[in-house]
């Protein structure tokens, strides 16, 4: 979808207020889709302008598995309002979170909140060895080696 299609959908298709955009820095289940450059900032600024919260979809592409950045998003320049985030961040271990912005989070105590999961010991020691290995290791640090890949579409190999 396209920033002025998004533009018209909001216009034309939406109420005056909407709660949240949700979006995958780079789709993954649907083929490995990049946006085309500069929607997402385009897209969070709409969004926001009809009063919705930004939220980046970080489980496939977050903890530097785009290899450039360590999440998806930074990848567009942009900031959202909440991420999400799985996968990666247990490196194998079943486990999600999801981050956001003190005021945000504070919205949940108006109402009963409860997760049968969250807050387990074990998970968020793993969550946590996870995200220091990665910083440590330089995850988000370009190859010093050429890939297999590289050198063979250069003819090198």
């Amino acid at each position: 979808m396209y920033i002025h299609q998004l533009e018209d959908l909001l216009s034309h298709s939406c109420p005056k207020k909407i709660a949240a955009f949700f979006a995958e820095p780079i789709q993954g289940a649907g083929g490995i889709n990049q946006f085309p450059k500069d929607f997402l900032k385009g897209a969070y600024k709409a969004v926001r302008a009809k009063g919705g919260l930004c939220i980046a979809d970080e489980v496939q592409t977050g903890f530097g598995r785009l290899g450039s950045e360590y999440w998806g998003f930074e990848t567009h320049n942009v900031m959202p309002d909440i991420v999400t985030m799985a996968k990666g961040i247990g490196n194998g271990f079943p486990m999600a979170a999801v981050v956001t912005r003190k005021e945000i989070a504070m919205s949940l105590t108006e109402a009963l909140h409860f997760n049968t999961f969250g807050g387990n010991p074990l998970a968020c020691s793993v969550g946590s060895e996870v995200i220091d290995v990665s910083i440590q290791s330089n995850v988000c640090q370009p190859p010093r080696e050429p890939s297999n890949f590289r050198l063979f579409a250069t003819g090198m190999l």
